[in-house]
């Protein structure tokens, strides 16, 4: 399917410009006067990126986040959303966001709703940010829902280019520490063992046990590694599977430290989804169901999908998260008061930041530690290989 932009005459005598899908020029044409238009020009818009989205280039996070915030000041400022999408797609000139707003835009003047024209492009725009707009356009918020994704498409960013930084410096110490115990065991262990060759006395087990490790690495290091690494294949192909996903899901939820955390993160996404739809005038209904698509942990989301089947039936919003028994108490306790007053939006928010706060708190702990305790790792390993190759030695010379 190809994109055409034409300049037509309709039945008054009124020039009009648009865009249209179809898959030759003829079968435009035969579309542009089967809506009573004569048309006066016709061009085809390159495609060349729209392909190289599809099958290699992506759309980088910083290009949507712009598109979204300059569409969302477009339509409050009751802007046609064809109208919207075209100005927008005009300002990304050597981004894929140009060829997919285009095409957005030909779906929705052939008459698809917006989130549908969206969701033909799973990898821009996500399941959640389709039903957003979804809900956005049911509400007759779509202005709103689109600045509040924006919002939300910044904050995640800020937190990416946050979390990116912090851990940073301990994968490239982590990658340090392994390739220098490596090049110990693989260089360094091999030429002390020559020389050990030609003494006749026992070595220490310590020294044994090193050498060993040397040999095992230098013999069976790659298929160690292949073995490593198609484990970890296997785990993420098992992890595909629906049931075992959720049998993960709940092992994580019930571990000590790592529970609390998963719970609180997938949490404070769900009470932030929550906070805009609801304040962009969207039903609770709605509202849930659309945010259980944030919901990484596949428990957590199949409690929010039973919460929402009991919202419906007419049980508040605090009671049937409570009954799912996922959520942390603070949200739900948050969540009922926000019902007695009649402002959950706000209650919602203010869950949602005390658990970011909280998880921020957490991760700078812990990143606070893990560096100090990745250097004593790598400096006890060294000792321990060092040690072992002059015991030797030092036995040699006691003799």
């Amino acid at each position: 399917m190809e994109t055409f932009d034409y300049s037509a005459f309709d039945r008054t005598g009124n020039r009009l410009t648009g865009s249209v899908a179809a898959s030759t020029a003829r079968e435009a044409r035969d579309i542009l006067r089967s809506r009573d238009l004569t048309p006066v020009d016709l061009k085809q818009v390159k495609n060349k990126q729209a392909k190289e989205t599809t099958f290699g280039r992506k759309v980088s996070h910083r290009d949507l986040t712009q598109a979204t915030r300059q569409l969302a000041i477009l339509i409050d400022a009751a802007t046609p959303v064809e109208e919207a999408l075209k100005v927008v797609a005009l300002n990304f000139e050597k981004s894929p966001m140009r060829s997919i707003l285009m095409d957005v835009r030909s779906r929705v003047m052939e008459g698809s709703r917006l989130s549908d024209a969206m969701a033909a492009h799973p990898r821009t725009f996500t399941d959640l940010y389709s039903a957003m707009v979804g809900s956005g356009e049911a509400s007759g918020q779509l202005g709103a829902v689109l600045e509040r994704l924006s919002i939300d498409l910044e904050a995640s960013q800020e937190v990416r280019n946050k979390i990116i930084g912090a851990v940073a410096y301990p994968i490239i110490l982590s990658i340090v520490a392994v390739i220098v115990i490596i090049l110990l065991m693989v260089f360094l262990v091999p030429t002390l063992v020559d020389q050990f060759q030609t003494m006749d006395q026992e070595l220490p087990p310590l020294t044994r046990f090193v050498i060993g490790t040397s040999e095992f690495i230098k013999s069976y290091g790659i298929f160690l590694a292949i073995g490593i690494g198609a484990v970890i294949y296997g785990i993420g192909r098992l992890l595909k599977n629906e049931e075992m996903n959720l049998r993960w899901s709940a092992f994580l939820l019930r571990l000590p430290l790592i529970g609390n955390l998963v719970r609180s993160i997938n949490a404070a996404r769900f009470a932030r989804t929550m906070a805009g739809l609801l304040d962009s005038g969207t039903p609770a209904l709605s509202s849930m169901e659309t945010s259980l698509h944030t919901l990484r942990n596949s428990t957590m989301r199949k409690a929010v999908t039973e919460a929402a089947v009991k919202v419906r039936e007419g049980s508040p919003i605090s009671t049937s998260l409570k009954q799912s028994g996922t959520f942390p108490p603070l949200v739900i306790q948050m969540v009922s008061g926000g019902e007695a007053s009649g402002d959950i939006g706000k209650m919602f928010t203010k869950s949602a930041e005390y658990l970011e706060g909280d998880f921020n708190r957490f991760t700078t702990v812990f990143l606070n530690i893990l560096n100090p305790m990745i250097i004593i790792l790598l400096s006890f390993v060294v000792l321990i290989v060092i040690f072992a190759m002059y015991m030797p030695m030092l036995q040699m010379v006691s003799i």
